[in-house]
């Protein structure tokens, strides 16, 4: 009997050794994290308000990429409204501060970020006075770290529709929109602060950016009502399911950036209910649950907050994504996952819209500017409700809305794109009308 004790002891002992040698190997050690990069930028634009040290800006400095920043898309200030101000910086998020107003006239801003991120609105100088407005802004490329020798993975987000690698949310840069009746820009600050917590959304494209132009979707328009505590980014696109945002390595992107503290907002079905699309489509009650199981769980690895929200419903307000959302609902309540139920409360606002629905939207899919509007505040709605961590940071003078009382269209909604115009959007092939 002892010498079969001292056989497994020995026999631990090696285990012990050879797990230990294993874990020695180069190759078998968790990565280092990248070390923190310091960016700092102060900017006048010659009303004198800039800091200490500031670099001089002129209404005819436009952007190249040598220099790193200037007046962009072919506009000036002064001439063009919109006009768009970009500075070339790494990825990460960035604590932007501008300083609007100007000396001898009165001025009224609209200020947005990159694909048309709104972040205030109709800002208000008399002449000769100044006023700041802070917020967080998101700057990422499509590149991924590379995986090592022998590791599967990939070094790059795959983008499949046309236009999306020349979007502005994937470039070098950040960049900024001023508009409105006559937008002033005095001064600016721009500091990378990679610790502020980060709000990331994915879906198709109900959820994602737009290419151009002020954009339809809640994630577009949900800056406005957030503290400037919180960031942004949106890493959503069209055509996109719960399956293709995994094997596109656009869940790998939004995990490289993931950190304990952040919220993950994640809404699908318009395309994972397409069985003519065989590699993308997903059943509601099961490969579509399996997909969720997999954000859930490197999400809360991360220690990071996974939030369901439930897509809205087509203009036609029939079921046609119902399934999806139920299945939602479900996978909260089996997981204690927080859920903002924007497919019930979408229905109920298309209902009480009643013959005017079609002002909501830019096709039988896809939302215009006011039904962004709408959605962003259903979205609020149900982050007050239902995510007490995140609301936290809504604006402490936001107004709620009722979805069976839909707010009027704002003005600045009406306000021109920018370069381009709105873009058309075409349904998506396969779109359920």
């Amino acid at each position: 009997m002892q010498n079969h004790s001292r056989s497994i002891l020995l026999a631990g002992l090696c285990l012990l050794g050879a797990t230990a040698l294993f874990a020695q190997r180069p190759e078998d050690k968790p990565l280092p994290p990248p070390p923190p990069v310091s960016v700092e930028y102060h900017f006048d634009f010659g009303a004198g308000q800039g800091a200490a040290g500031a670099t001089a800006v002129k209404a005819d400095d436009a952007y190249t990429v040598e220099k790193g920043h200037g007046f962009d898309l072919g506009t000036k200030p002064g001439v063009d409204t919109p006009f768009f101000f970009s500075v070339k910086v790494p990825e990460g998020n960035y604590r932007v501060i501008v300083t609007l107003g100007d000396p001898a006239e009165a001025t009224d801003t609209t200020l947005r970020t990159e694909s048309g991120h709104i972040m205030a609105v109709e800002i208000v100088t008399a002449a000769g006075h100044f006023t700041q407005r802070t917020f967080y802004a998101n700057v990422r490329r499509p590149q991924l770290p590379p995986p090592p020798p022998n590791a599967p993975g990939g070094s790059i987000v795959h983008m499949f529709l046309a236009g999306e690698t020349e979007a502005r949310h994937w470039d070098e840069k950040l960049t900024l929109e001023f508009n409105g009746r006559r937008p002033v820009l005095a001064a600016l600050e721009l500091v990378k602060d990679d610790t502020v917590p980060t709000l990331f959304t994915a879906g198709d494209s109900t959820v994602g950016d737009p290419r151009r132009g002020p954009g339809g979707n809640w994630p577009t328009q949900l800056c406005q009502f957030l503290k400037p505590e919180i960031a942004l980014c949106n890493a959503a696109e069209g055509g996109e399911t719960s399956k293709s945002f995994l094997t596109g390595h656009r869940f790998d992107k939004v995990l490289s950036q993931m950190k304990a503290g952040d919220f993950f907002l994640v809404q699908f079905a318009h395309n994972d209910s397409k069985p003519q699309w065989p590699q993308s489509y997903t059943d509601p009650a099961t490969t579509f649950k399996a997909y969720l199981g997999v954000y859930l769980a490197e999400t809360r690895r991360r220690g990071a907050t996974l939030v369901l929200v439930t897509p809205m419903e087509r203009r036609s307000n029939g079921d046609t994504v119902g399934p999806w959302a139920r299945a939602m609902r479900e996978f909260a309540a089996e997981h204690n996952v927080p859920l903002i139920d924007q497919w019930a409360m979408s229905k109920v606002m298309w209902t009480a819209l009643g013959p005017d629905v079609g002002t909501a939207f830019a096709d039988q899919t896809h939302l215009n500017g006011y039904g962004g509007y709408l959605l962003a505040k259903n979205i609020v709605r149900g982050i007050k409700a239902n995510v007490p961590a995140l609301a936290k940071f809504i604006v402490d003078d936001y107004r709620d809305m009722d979805p069976a009382q839909p707010e009027s269209p704002p003005d600045y909604l009406n306000q021109s794109p920018g370069p381009g115009g709105p873009s058309p959007r075409r349904p998506e092939p396969g779109t359920k009308n």
